[in-house]
């Protein structure tokens, strides 16, 4: 119970100093924020416009479904070209892409697919005419969509919109302000901007105005947007930019969206933010917000922080901090007194040190290591490797899983050996089907971590790594975390080298996960090599 009340008086203590005023708090050492540091909507919106062009269908899928995710208006054009595409699962992934994020160009489209042979395509083709014009004729009404398409110009059929969009709570305004959507030109904005707040609009009506400016907003619609701190006025936000715009996205609520539309505008002004951003991260021990290491990429929660926290400008300070807990927490620690810790951090680090024991520790239904979650995503200079190599053998395990991840992100290749050193050690107590569960202290003798090295092995790369990773994953003999993870490593290097070993895990591991993982690997090495990136 003793610990219990602590732990609930050390998340207090957190969150009252993620809530303070910045005014309060001790100086930070604060660096210039780098300006040539890419916010992840540009990158996401690049990476996915880039595999349209792929040669494989199932990267073609990705990019479709990505920009569509995105809702990413721009991306119009480059989808129509792919309604003709041979793959009949990309024809379907971009008329459900259109039918979100497709305007009056796609209309016409949209008509002429009503008489496709695939009757998937033929159904969700009407439902994006029924959505995107607000008309309700039957499927099979080819000529009757087209006459109606034509008759009415668009000015006229945005007008007709508006009015809908004005009146009373009824089922032609919901459809009329879903349409608007998608036909809404510049010269409506005005329009939107005094139907947004307008008195008894559902909040999904509101949505549907949000996303409408979020199309053909200005700077005239920002202080209308301001005013509804939903996402979809965040991303509406986002895409006028400006220093308005930013300080209105400051004001909001800090969800994933605000998030992503304040690094897509390059704010160097999330400093406050920082203990939020960090608990964030995730944990790999955290139930409710994993920190899912297997991924090829990191989670958008986790990059979008990396990057805020970087334009803080504090980001060298933080991570030095994170290093001192962590050098002040080993066995023996060091010698002099710890520096000071900055105030606005204090009771984040201090909270971390409950889980800094030796051997493994989860608390009850939280965390507070996520620091070490954030310097993995944060850290880039590999000058960090010669502090980061004494810690992979800290008292606890945790902190070792993430100081090798970044030192394999840092690609600090000369720690390898070290690496698979630890790797081949083993486990004291030698059980294959133990896993971990509950709390551990002390030997935690039955936690499997070491297979997180193997992890690590996969982000440094190189072909001692590959070939090392490759006899771990088809040894019998090692424990099932470090097969599983060594597929998983091999994953990350993605090497053509790589594949008649995966085919033998695939066919030959006891354990159905690794199998499978081995599977999914060689197949994803194969698309990649079928569009010429490896």
């Amino acid at each position: 119970m003793t610990k219990t009340l602590l732990m609930i008086s050390a998340l207090l203590a957190l969150m009252m100093a993620m809530a303070a005023p910045l005014a309060m708090a001790a100086p930070l050492a604060i660096a210039e924020a780098p300006d040539d540091l890419p916010d992840i909507f540009s990158q996401d919106v690049s990476r996915f416009t880039k595999l349209l062009a792929s040669p494989a269908a199932e990267r073609r899928v990705e990019g479709v479904q990505g920009l569509s995710n995105l809702k990413h208006w721009p991306a119009e054009d480059a989808l129509l070209k792919l309604l003709a595409d041979p793959s009949p699962e990309v024809q379907r992934e971009t008329v459900l892409a259109l039918a979100r994020l497709g305007t009056a160009k796609s209309v016409p489209h949209f008509i002429r697919l009503l008489e496709h042979p695939s009757p998937e395509l033929r159904l969700h083709s009407w439902l994006g005419l029924c959505r995107m014009t607000a008309q309700r004729f039957p499927a099979k009404a080819r000529a009757q969509w087209e006459q109606d398409w034509a008759a009415t110009a668009l000015t006229n059929r945005e007008q007709t919109l508006l009015a809908a969009a004005k009146g009373g709570p009824s089922a032609a305004r919901h459809d009329a302000l879903r349409a608007l959507r998608h036909l809404v030109t510049p010269a409506g904005e005005a329009a939107l901007i005094g139907i947004l707040h307008q008195p008894g609009l559902a909040l999904e009506e509101r949505v549907f105005v949000a996303e409408a400016l979020e199309r053909v907003g200005t700077e005239k619609a920002i202080p209308a947007l301001a005013g509804f701190h939903a996402d979809a006025a965040a991303y509406a936000l986002g895409r006028i930019g400006g220093p308005a715009a930013e300080q209105a996205l400051l004001r909001f609520p800090k969800t994933l969206a605000v998030l992503i539309n304040l690094d897509r505008l390059h704010s160097t002004n999330c400093g406050p933010l920082v203990p939020h951003l960090v608990m964030q991260m995730g944990l790999l021990t955290y139930r409710g917000q994993p920190d899912d290491l297997m991924n090829a990429d990191a989670q958008p929660i986790q990059r979008v922080g990396a990057n805020l926290i970087r334009r803080s400008g504090q980001a060298d300070e933080f991570i030095h901090q994170v290093l001192l807990e962590l050098e002040y927490t080993m066995k023996p620690p060091p010698a002099s007194p710890r520096p000071a810790i900055p105030a606005p951090w204090k009771p984040m680090l201090e909270a971390m040190c409950s889980e800094l024991k030796p051997g493994f520790v989860r608390e009850d239904g939280t965390t507070t290591s996520q620091p070490i979650t954030a310097l993995y995503h944060i850290a880039t200079d590999k000058a960090l490797a010669q502090r980061l190599r004494p810690l992979l053998h800290h008292p606890a395990f945790v902190p070792r899983v993430y100081v090798a991840m970044t030192l394999g992100k840092l690609q600090a290749r000369e720690v390898l050996p070290e690496l698979l050193q630890i790797i081949r050690e083993g486990y004291a107590f030698s059980d294959a089907v133990a896993l971990a569960s509950g709390k551990h202290f002390d030997q935690s003798q039955t936690v499997r971590w070491r297979g997180f090295l193997c992890m690590a092995l996969g982000r440094m790369g190189g072909d001692d790594a590959r070939t090392a990773l490759e006899q771990f994953a088809a040894d019998p003999n090692q424990p099932r975390d470090i097969r599983y993870c060594s597929v998983v490593g091999l994953s990350f290097i993605g090497s053509s080298n790589s594949l008649p070993a995966l085919r033998q895990v695939a066919a030959d591991d006891i354990i159905w996960m690794v199998r499978d993982e081995a599977r999914r690997t060689a197949e994803s090495i194969e698309i990649l090599n079928r569009e010429g990136a490896r």
